[in-house]
């Protein structure tokens, strides 16, 4: 008969107490042999790998070597993609089939378990009655028991309170390269994940403000340049891979076209499209609608709302209602037709630092004075508008990333208030503002998109202006909003995970590496 001492092993769960299904580390006077006689260590695993060999073919060699305890007996190493896990004092190391070994410490493994034991699958929440720092775990822990099976390492901890843990070959390898010391690594594929994801990287926000690295970006000038955008089949899109192709082009030349958008008079075809393909648009406090809706008014006061007039270029939500300024803008037109000016803000920004380095430092420095009444801004607008919003604000209309490089334009001419900054330094700046503002509404840089009923533009609000000038029809009508870096990345995220099976977590490990 094989016992344990109470409390120092655990059924797995789905295994009777008599099934050697895995190798475990057991205390060597908590196995008693037949007859009563204490069998040595090597002879227990020694049994128990006769056992499981014989009944299930070779598993996870598991071996244990500590300077105060027994040696475990070597197992024959496992087929799967965990070829050995080994305990040592307070790491465990593991060695997966391809040769790449790292050792962890066993008090990250306890803490960073997402099994069904420690984290709520439907809530996504971690359970707090199991978690390492409510249950008092110390950094000393260690594994008392561990095996290796079908690609899940099992631990038993020895503080006697902390449940088992479980983690399969995926969130190992995922935070291998993170967290863990290498201890072999061969010349295989060095991301957590089979996939590229490194277009999506600027996007996780996990050390701030990021730039995109200068080979990602196809920067683009006014018509002369040959750039023209990819356009889209709104039917095409809901193939994921078209999908992603669409995000990716998207953040690589900072606008895409989508024609055919189902017929409507509401936003209700802009609300399908954002929320399945790109994600869902950022809810506006001011109006019960996510959405805003623009049609021509008579005699109105907002420049928005004055067709006939020239819009001069901008980027949308330059004094973020929530604090953030919306990565996307999605700008659907429902009816008539109209022309649009788009014009890449990091082309201009880029040129600008060729041209006049100091002029680039001073709007990269010193700060725009801004003020917006969301209320008073949307007077001539047919939507109901609930709450007073009044925000005022100071920002830099070029921002740089802490390797200086351009992340971010924010600009808006209608909401500028009156400068605070100081004596010496506001003519300086002026006129640098003055060029930039310049070049932004040059016919070097500036572009124009036809857009009539049906066609959807999207836009990277951190990088592209949009203006409108020319001829606009009266019943022109377009719907759009804005869509927050976490919407767009999570739906990325859940785009990668729907076509090549890899979860989010993973993404985000990748991005997390240095």
């Amino acid at each position: 008969q094989v016992r344990s001492r109470p409390g120092s092993r655990r059924q797995l769960p789905g295994r009777s107490t008599d099934s050697p299904v895995c190798a475990f580390a057991w205390r060597a006077d908590s196995m008693i042999g037949l007859r009563g006689a204490p069998m040595t260590l090597a002879q227990q695993m020694a049994r128990k790998c006769t056992a499981s060999v014989a009944r299930r073919g070779p598993i996870a060699a598991v071996q244990q070597s500590s300077s105060t305890g027994p040696s475990w007996a070597p197992l024959p190493p496992s087929e799967g993609p965990i070829r050995r896990a080994q305990a040592q004092g307070r790491y465990i190391d593991v060695e997966f089939q391809d040769g790449n070994a790292y050792r962890f410490h066993a008090i990250w493994l306890r803490d960073a378990c997402r099994d069904a034991t420690h984290v709520s699958a439907a809530a996504g929440e971690r359970i707090l009655s199991n978690a390492a720092v409510v249950t008092g775990c110390q950094e000393t822990i260690s594994a008392s028991e561990l095996c290796v099976e079908d690609g899940v390492m099992r631990v038993q901890w020895d503080d006697g309170k902390s449940p088992e843990s479980s983690f399969d070959a995926d969130f190992l390898r995922t935070h291998a390269k993170l967290v863990a010391a290498p201890l072999t690594e061969t010349s295989g594929p060095t991301s957590p994940v089979p996939v590229d994801v490194e277009w999506l990287r600027p996007y996780c926000f996990f050390r701030g403000g990021e730039a995109p690295p200068p080979g990602a970006l196809r920067l683009w000038a006014g018509a002369g340049d040959d750039f023209r955008p990819r356009e889209f089949k709104f039917s095409d899109v809901a193939d994921t891979e078209t999908n992603l192709e669409m995000l990716k082009a998207l953040t690589r030349d900072g606008m895409v076209v989508v024609d055919g958008m189902p017929e409507g008079k509401d936003a209700s075809a802009l609300e399908h499209f954002t929320n399945e393909y790109v994600g869902s648009l950022q809810k506006d406090p001011a109006r019960d609608e996510a959405n805003w809706k623009i049609s021509k008014k008579e005699d109105a006061q907002s420049i928005s709302y004055n067709q006939d007039a020239r819009l001069n270029n901008h980027t949308d939500q330059s004094i973020p209602s929530h604090g953030a300024v919306g990565l996307l803008l999605a700008i659907h037109y429902i009816d008539g037709h109209g022309f649009n000016t788009v014009v890449d803000g990091f082309a201009a920004g880029e040129a600008l630092r060729k041209r006049d380095p100091e002029a680039f430092k001073l709007l990269t420095t010193y700060h725009v004075d801004a003020e917006r009444d969301y209320i008073a801004s949307r007077v001539d607008a047919a939507q109901h508008h609930t709450n007073s919003l009044l925000i005022s604000t100071k920002y830099p209309l070029l921002q740089t990333d802490a390797q200086g490089a351009l992340w971010r334009v924010q600009y808006n001419e209608v909401f500028r208030t009156p400068s605070s900054l100081p004596f010496d330094v506001f003519p300086r700046w002026y006129a640098a503002y003055q060029k930039f503002v310049d070049m932004l509404h040059s016919e070097e840089f500036e572009r124009t998109v036809p857009m009539r009923a049906g066609r959807l533009i999207l836009l990277q609000n951190w990088r592209v202006l949009h203006g409108r000038a020319g001829e606009q029809s009266p019943s022109r009508t377009l719907v759009g909003g804005t869509i927050t870096r976490e919407n767009f990345y999570s739906k990325a995220c859940q785009l990668v995970q729907r076509k090549y099976g890899v979860a989010p977590s993973q993404v985000h490990a990748a991005h997390a590496a240095v």
